[in-house]
């Protein structure tokens, strides 16, 4: 059985291991193909390839981008492409989030002191952290904010808190997030890269987003994603035969992974649970 992982994580983005201990992985679990999909950076491609030099691993290159979609927010697994380009239009990606991070925060501060609660003025926003987050931990670490939610709510209130009964949709505090859409993502990535798959649709991308549902699959394959991802640790065996049926009777392509970030207690690479090996993908230039 060919053994491979298409979907883990490095210290280049949200992982915990450098590239020479999952490269040490890669060699100790045998596989056959790897894809480092960190998010939103292909930083870690070349120095993964060149650590698996003489070892019969085919690395290709990958990343996992995130984009809006209408209100909610998904991952997008790019496979098989020039890196310098792939790199080129990330770096793109990242300047329009930048700049509309600044917005962003301004606004979110303004609304949060027009609701009564106490933030700092000179907040700034932080790459790898959503605006409404950098908010959040601020207003929560306020003993005067504190003190406000333990007499109206009875406890001290979390981020998590803050984004329910403040940021969310609808709420006082609401403001759109920061980012690139799906469509910018499929339209800039199809002209480089031979695939592109929806992430973990069954599963939401962090706390404050919702997982998709069957239309909404349908309705990103139409807009140009290629296949879906069909094996992952946190997709139900249900919804696992959903998608595998779905991705074999619409020829379309399909990957499998542990989304593996170093932690002690993540799905083991090559696996998607803790005794099942990823039995199989498809992109266009390559399957198990």
């Amino acid at each position: 059985m060919t053994k491979f992982d298409l979907h883990f994580h490095s210290t280049y983005s949200d992982g915990k291991l450098s590239i020479p201990e999952l490269a040490a992985i890669i060699k100790e679990k045998k596989l056959e193909y790897c894809a480092l999909t960190d998010h939103n950076t292909v930083g870690g491609v070349r120095e993964l390839t060149k650590a698996l030099v003489g070892f019969p691993t085919e690395v290709i290159p990958a990343t996992e981008i995130t984009a809006k979609y209408n209100d909610n927010e998904i991952h997008i697994l790019a496979y098989d492409f020039d890196i310098d380009e792939a790199a080129k239009i990330l770096n793109e990606r990242a300047e329009i989030v930048r700049v509309k991070k600044i917005e962003e925060i301004k606004i979110a501060i303004k609304l949060s002191r027009e609701a009564g609660l106490e933030v700092a003025l000179d907040l700034e926003p932080l790459e790898k952290q959503p605006a409404s987050l950098t908010v959040a931990l601020d207003i929560c670490a306020n003993s005067i904010n504190q003190k406000l939610f333990l007499k109206q709510y009875g406890k001290q209130l979390l981020p998590e808190d803050i984004y329910y009964l403040y940021q969310a949709p609808g709420k006082p505090c609401f403001v759109e997030r920061s980012g690139v859409t799906a469509e910018w993502v499929i339209g800039k990535f199809k002209k480089v890269a031979s695939d592109l798959i929806l992430a973990h649709p069954f599963v939401s991308v962090s706390v404050v987003t919702r997982p998709l549902d069957e239309a909404e699959i349908d309705d990103l394959l139409k807009l140009g994603l290629t296949g879906i991802e069909v094996y992952h640790n946190n997709t139900s065996k249900e919804q696992i035969e959903f998608l595998k049926t779905k991705a074999l009777k619409e020829q379309i392509h399909y990957t499998g992974g542990s989304d593996f970030h170093g932690k002690a207690s993540d799905t083991p690479i090559g696996q998607y649970g803790p005794q099942s090996a990823v039995p199989g993908f498809y992109l266009l230039n390559s399957k198990a």
